[in-house]
């Protein structure tokens, strides 16, 4: 009877033999372990050839191990039908690994199923077969890179008489053996494929065929981040982040956020108490550097508060600014895994500068032992820790409130050095819960001091109820109005922790798109509400390209109702309304010195013109704070002055008036606008600011520069327009 089956299915014109022969696959292998002897070899040669017919390679690979292994290395079980084919076909040839173990090890990942989860059998002959190799890091190394290395595919199709060309990146076949290869990656867990695994997801789940496209792989991207996960380690929790911050597809963040939410509980903590206690410490001494000798001097890698610098320092322990050849020729594999740890430290560095970004909007709170080991002492988080205000609380007495200079003193505002009380609960300064006599102190101390702090927090907007909100009671229509693009914002969204729902061609059903984010101490849900603009047809992607933003909303999590907007907690309501300013003032058409040069529709340039020079948001008013305190400092002070929201700058040819919300410029006698992109001068790129996550000062620093000395610009795409009268 089996004999017959086989025979049956195996005929090339039975179209469905295929999926019938993967269907009873079980069967047969339950069968054929209850034969003598002589009849499974008798059924050998027909197992063979039905498992060359199948198209299912799990199938194929449990069929062949009945017939026993094969001579040569089966690499026709890899597809060639994409670019990934032929290169982990190589790197199976080429490994360096005992041709049984090659063989077990391409069975294996054959094998792995087309959909769903690898079954519990499978994960144990994983660990078996991953015994047998002598490196199987480096082999599943190896055939991530294949992935990684990979270029899309095109496939070419006629239809009504038209030649189409639709790309793509990877088979089904080869998508299900890669889904091996990365399964098997975290089985191992070993950190050194962290990273290939993070710039496999970031591949993978990036769109590809145009407005229509899709990712290369979702569930490769979404595999990757769950291997990740496995792996494990603080390390793992770095690279997950760093994804996390790479990516902007809903279902990948929505995997990485799970697969974190995960460690966490598996050790008994939040997802916030996880993050704090997995920041990497690269090896780095309490001060935040490490040094490593060479042949001649050492290389010292050293941390700030801002980044990671990697520098020389001679025998006599003087730093130098190069390293000398003789030193480089000799050390130069040392000097390249240094130069590999620190794009490793710099990437803890940005994931702690937006993790402590956004422990303002949490009031996070710690017993002072706790804050001492996970910030303070920490090599890198302690030196962020340094710069930033800290508010020291105790049952009994006032609070202390100062930058941290060790375990037990801080500095105040007035520069005055304090004690930390032993016994103090700590949280970090928001200017929201401070008079204004302590924010403005707070405000002159990194000037004074000449301290960055990674992000803005002394010079921090705030976002207080207006009389118009208290009468709208229930919405803000602070931010309605503006036009901005959909991409960018949805981009900003996601990287602020909002969830947007798009609005697209194909959701005529959807009038309005709308952004969430969970303030999760506080119950509260924040709803920023924004429609398309219809007859502006997508582009690149299937998103309406402009979209125009309107109210902002609060919404009790437990209940879903909403709530008044003065019954929401100020720290809620600055957060919330501060992101929503960012989305549009960052996205708004009015940011685009270009827009109205590029050709783009009249209709919007009344909109163009307020925006680029109308009334200050919060930000530009900060901006122009901190400028105010600065410009009298700077080379070119004598040619600056600042009227209303403008900084005047007078140049040789003409007088010019920068925008200090927008950047835009424009010229006296007669209001002309002067388009610049970017003015990029040395000189205010080298200048102390107290942040440096406001892109917008710094332009206008670059700007005034560039044209107090306006004789000498020599691009003459602008001076032809200072010379235009």
């Amino acid at each position: 009877m089996l004999t017959l089956r086989l025979g049956w299915l195996e005929q090339p014109e039975a179209w469905w033999s295929s999926e019938a022969l993967r269907a009873v696959s079980r069967q047969i292998e339950h069968a054929y372990a209850a034969l003598p002897g002589a009849e499974q070899e008798r059924l050998k040669p027909l197992l063979a050839r039905a498992a060359e017919q199948v198209q299912d390679a799990a199938t194929a690979t449990r069929l062949r191990k009945l017939v026993g292994p094969a001579e040569g290395l089966r690499v026709d079980l890899i597809d060639e039908g994409d670019d990934i084919g032929p290169r982990l076909r190589s790197a199976f040839e080429t490994a360096d690994e005992p041709a049984e173990a090659r063989a077990a090890a391409l069975d294996l990942l054959a094998a792995f199923p087309t959909q769903g989860k690898p079954a519990k059998k499978w994960l144990t002959e994983a660990e078996r077969v991953t015994g047998l190799l002598s490196k199987p890091a480096a082999l599943v190394g190896a055939l991530l890179d294949a992935a990684l290395d990979a270029v899309d595919s095109e496939t070419h199709y006629d239809h009504s008489g038209r030649t189409y060309t639709v790309p793509h990146y990877v088979t089904a076949g080869n998508e299900a053996f890669l889904g091996g290869v990365v399964a098997v990656a975290g089985v191992l867990r070993d950190s050194t494929l962290l990273p290939q695994l993070r710039r496999l997801a970031v591949k993978t789940v990036t769109v590809i065929g145009g407005q229509f496209g899709n990712p290369r792989s979702l569930r490769l991207a979404n595999s990757s981040a769950q291997a990740m996960a496995d792996i494990g380690g603080a390390s793992s929790i770095t690279e997950l982040l760093a994804l996390e911050r790479s990516v902007r597809h809903g279902t990948l963040l929505r995997q990485v956020r799970k697969a974190i939410d995960a460690l966490a509980s598996a050790q008994g903590l939040t997802r916030d108490q996880l993050l704090e206690r997995a920041v990497e410490t690269h090896d780095l001494d309490a001060d935040g550097k490490r040094r490593t000798p060479l042949t001649r001097g050492s290389a010292e890698v050293v941390v700030d508060g801002r980044t990671a610098t990697l520098r020389y320092v001679d025998e006599k322990q003087t730093p130098r600014k190069s390293v000398p050849p003789d030193v480089k020729q000799t050390d130069a594999e040392t000097l390249a895994a240094l130069r590999n740890d620190l794009k490793a430290i710099r990437k803890t560095i940005a994931g702690e500068r937006v993790r402590l970004d956004g422990l303002m909007a949490a009031d996070r709170r710690w017993p002072l032992d706790n804050w001492r080991t996970w910030y303070l002492d920490h090599p890198i988080t302690g030196r962020m820790t340094r710069t930033l205000v800290w508010v020291f609380s105790t049952p009994d007495g006032p609070d202390v409130v100062g930058v941290p200079l060790d375990a037990a003193t801080l500095v105040t505002s007035s520069g005055q050095q304090a004690v930390i009380p032993p016994d103090a609960e700590v949280r970090l300064w928001h200017p929201i819960h401070a008079t204004g006599d302590e924010v403005r102190a707070w405000r002159r101390y990194p000037l004074e001091q000449q301290v960055v702090q990674p992000f803005k927090q002394a010079f921090r907007e705030l976002y207080v109820l207006t009389p118009a909100e208290e009468q709208t009671r229930v919405y803000s229509n602070r931010f309605a109005g503006h036009v901005f693009g959909q991409v960018q914002a949805r981009a900003l969204m996601k990287g602020r922790g909002w969830a947007p729902v798009a609005v697209a061609w194909w959701d005529d059903g959807i009038d309005h798109g709308v952004a969430r984010r969970i303030f999760d101490a506080a119950g509260i849900r924040a709803e920023f509400y924004f429609d398309p603009i219809h007859d502006q047809e997508p582009v690149a992607t299937d998103l309406y390209p402009y979209c125009t933003s309107d109210q902002v909303r609060f919404v009790d999590v437990r209940t879903d109702e909403t709530i008044e907007l003065a019954e929401v907690p100020p720290l809620v309501l600055t957060e919330a309304l501060r992101d929503v300013d960012l989305f549009v003032g960052v996205t708004s058409i009015g940011a685009d010195p270009e827009w109205l040069d590029r050709g783009a529709e009249r209709r919007f340039e009344t909109y163009w013109h307020t925006f680029g020079f109308g009334e200050l948001s919060a930000a530009g008013e900060i901006r122009r704070e901190v400028l105010e305190q600065l410009v009298p400092r700077l080379a070119i002070a004598d040619r600056c002055a600042f009227e209303d929201r403008y900084l005047t700058v007078r140049g040789d040819l003409r007088p010019h008036r920068i925008h200090l919300g927008s950047g835009n410029i424009l010229m006296s006698p007669n209001d002309q606008y002067l388009c610049i992109v970017a003015g990029r001068d040395s000189q205010a790129q080298k200048l102390f600011l107290p942040f440096d996550d406001d892109p917008v000062l710094s332009l206008v620093l670059s700007k005034a520069f560039l044209l107090a000395n306006d004789t000498a610009i020599k691009d003459p795409t602008i001076t032809a327009q200072i010379n235009r009268r």
